[in-house]
């Protein structure tokens, strides 16, 4: 799995080299830029979650027998693979007959990095060079760490023994330690505060010079081991041992890797698709946290946002059971319940949770529901009821908090929704829609953990709220959902605020229409529905199925258009056109697709992925097209749910351990596949193609599975009930309603 070579776009470009204990990050030139906003200048480097290890290392070339630069040198080509990362240096070099290649592993079977760099004598003669590495440690907290006054961080020392060749390097404050091991022995080594070509802080340095001879046509290779810990240097030392023990090859991580490729493997002949499909895989192999005691995650992104999110993790999960994660899908729900019952106990959810166990921000209001709603999709997706009934008490008490956000009994909970908008902490849009479907999802919950009375008052509670999101939350006018419900006094007297944070300054005409605006919502007294920035939230109430049909129809295609769309997806606001998100497009797309529009699904989506490699090499940035973080979790669901559940079709209905297969594809695609997509009990296989007769859609399980025939409006379909035997094959074929229907 090879990405495109080189970013052209991107300010910074960079490579990732990731597992779940170990995040290598650095530029594509194989030097290590200081980047980061929360961590300032920090996030490049080496990461082994709760604490950075390294701020890098670089190679000093010298040609004894050229006259040759000697200098630190940068790499002209970078290779990102899903397994490792490669560089090549030839250009820059100088006059030398030696080319070098440096590649770097981060094993699944130890914490740390391997990093190998091969010297390769394109003469016929011997060369004789000298090459000197140098490494900076920086063992330093991952964010909110210091801001909390939890831990202080202190200076670095370590010492080099000869004997072992490795280096130990401790904080001043702190149990933490870094450890570097060179298989070769070196002619010199020194250590201490020396010149390092990046890096800052309070970091200490390791510097070893090799002068080695290459024979003519042949090569040289150092091999360098990166490890440490945030316990105990014990820890580090063993953590070492396991590094060394290892060869310097992907085999098994890339045979681990195929196994996840394989799983929801689509294939459609247009590589725009089948390549970046395969990649937003690894990207979520790469984004998987494993703090030790603090716990094991999905974090939200890389290299900026390397913790845990409510609301990022409630988009994540839906993906990451459409490509057969349930396992991290389970792991990452159970880590936020148990910390928000640590940190809140009161069933609200937490926003974010930092590697070290920290909460910098108790939750968002809409992150409660979510999280229900989060739950209940596992359940359908896996099949999982324990999982449900241990989550229930949470469940009851995370309702219950919502409730108490709802001071005025409206049925809409106050506060920040996903876009936190600098004093709009109103009853948004996104939080009203996300707690009516909480309300369903939970009296589905409730009614299947056999709880009837609970479920009876949960389904009439969602009725209310439903009925409240179609009528305050609707702005008739505009055919649009509103961003949020507040009095016309409390959006005037903030109006400034609202509108001209982050943001170009409104016109004399946008200003005196919207104050239009607050004259008509002025006249009705009370609080009303307010169209502000026209956020991509207000596509929720349609993306959780939560609208009336006719008011979904009628929004999704005013949305569908320059108003909302840009060249590489949906804006976050439809006032400014200033950002896209993989978020805001997938969110736009989920809907368009779950209401039988995959033509503008997919438009959305073919948007999305034109960015793929534009700011990083087999990357899709968190803001597109080239900047943000250079992979994000919630990328998995704009890209996996409007295909799986909504163009094929395949929706799990798990508390049943049975499957609703409800397709529509796209008319830009005749024909596609998508094979071992995990169900509740197993998988299964869907072959399309586009027929004379119509849509036909091959189905086989490798299980006993009870599957529902089900239509979009405008389709019909022969076959409703069929139960397909272990390996049986069965054809569905769907046509237009005032098609002639041929089974």
């Amino acid at each position: 799995m090879v990405s495109l070579r080189v970013s052209t776009r991107a300010t910074v470009p960079l490579s990732l080299c990731a597992s779940a204990r170990a995040k290598l990050i650095g530029g594509i030139d194989g030097q290590f830029p200081d980047i980061g906003h929360h961590s300032e200048r920090e996030m490049a480097g080496l990461w082994m979650l709760p604490i950075k290890i390294l701020d890098g290392f670089w190679l000093r070339f010298h040609d004894l027998d050229a006259d040759n630069v000697n200098t630190w040198i940068i790499a002209n080509q970078c290779v990102q693979e899903a397994a490792c990362n490669c560089f090549i240096y030839g250009e820059g070099l100088g006059h030398t007959r030696v080319t070098i290649e440096r590649v770097q592993i981060a094993p699944d079977d130890a914490p740390g990095v391997i990093v190998a760099y091969t010297f390769t004598n394109q003469d016929d003669r011997p060369r004789h060079v000298e090459i000197t590495w140098r490494a900076r440690t920086e063992l330093y907290p991952c964010w909110f760490a210091l801001d909390s006054h939890a831990y202080a961080d202190g200076r670095d020392a370590g010492q080099w023994d000869q004997d072992t060749r490795t280096f130990l390097a401790k904080d001043g404050e702190n149990p933490w330690y870094a450890v570097i091991h060179s298989e070769t022995a070196p002619d010199e080594a020194q250590t201490g505060d020396l010149y390092t070509p990046q890096g800052s802080g309070k970091g200490t340095c390791l510097s070893l010079t090799y002068r080695m001879e290459i024979p003519g046509k042949g090569s040289r290779t150092l091999r360098f081991d990166l490890s440490g810990s945030c316990e105990s240097r014990e820890e580090a030392e063993e953590n070492i041992r396991l590094l060394k023990a290892l060869p310097a090859d992907t085999a098994k991580k890339e045979a681990r890797l195929q196994e996840i490729t394989a799983l929801s493997a689509l294939t459609t002949g247009d590589p725009a698709w089948d390549i970046p499909w395969d990649w937003a895989k690894v990207h979520t192999d790469w984004l998987i946290v494993d703090a030790g005691k603090y716990g094991t995650a999905l974090a939200a992104g890389l290299p900026e946002y390397v913790w845990w999110f409510g609301c990022d993790s409630f988009y994540a999960i839906q993906g990451l059971l459409c490509i057969g994660q349930f396992e991290l899908a389970r792991q990452t729900l159970k880590l936020l319940a148990d910390y928000s019952m640590k940190i809140n106990g009161n069933g609200r959810i937490v926003h974010e949770i930092t590697p070290f166990g920290l909460c910098p921000n108790p939750g968002n209001t809409q992150e409660t529901a979510h999280f229900v709603t989060a739950v209940w999709h596992y359940w359908q997706g896996t099949g999982d009821r324990a999982f449900v009934q241990e989550m229930l008490p949470l469940l009851q008490k995370s309702m219950q908090w919502l409730q108490s956000q709802d001071e005025d009994h409206d049925l809409l909970p106050s506060g920040y929704g996903i876009i936190e908008i600098l004093g709009l902490n109103a009853e948004m849009i996104d939080t009203a829609a996300y707690t009516c479907q909480a309300w369903e999802c939970f009296g589905e919950m409730l009614a299947l953990c056999g709880c009837h009375e609970e479920a009876a008052a949960a389904r009439d509670m969602h009725r209310k709220t439903r009925e409240v999101l179609n009528t305050v939350l609707w702005d008739e006018e505009a055919s649009l959902y509103c961003d949020a419900c507040a009095s016309p006094a409390f959006v005037r007297q903030l109006l400034d605020q609202i509108l001209t944070a982050n943001r170009r300054k409104m016109t004399r005409e946008e200003r005196s229409a919207f104050e239009r605006m607050l004259d008509r919502k002025e006249q009705a007294q009370g609080e009303a529905g307010f169209l502000i920035n026209r956020n991509w939230t207000i596509v929720t109430p349609i993306e959780g199925g939560q609208a009336d049909a006719d008011k979904a129809h009628r929004a999704l295609e005013a949305m569908h258009t320059e108003e909302m769309i840009g060249p590489w997806g949906a804006y976050l606001s439809a006032v400014d056109h200033d950002h896209t998100m993989t978020i805001s497009t997938g969110c736009m797309a989920v809907a368009q697709a779950k209401w039988g529009h995959a033509d503008r699904a997919l438009d959305l989506l073919e948007r999305m992925l034109s960015t793929f490699g534009m700011g990083n090499p087999g990357m899709i940035s968190e803001m597109s097209p080239d900047y943000g973080c250079a992979v994000q979790a919630w990328t998995a669901y704009a890209l996996y749910v409007p295909v799986v559940r909504y163009f094929f079709g395949i929706q799990p209905r798990g508390e049943k351990e049975a499957l609703v297969f409800r397709p529509c594809m796209p008319e830009k695609w005749d024909h596609a596949a998508l094979k071992r997509v995990r169900v509740p009990g197993g998988s299964i296989d869907i072959d399309y193609r586009r027929t004379g007769n119509g849509d036909e859609f091959t189905l086989t399980a490798d299980h006993a599975l009870r599957i529902r025939c089900a239509c979009q409006p405008g389709w019909q379909c022969v076959q409703g009930e069929l139960t397909l035997s272990p390996g049986e094959t069965v054809s569905v074929i769907y046509t237009r309603a005032n098609q002639e229907h041929q089974a």
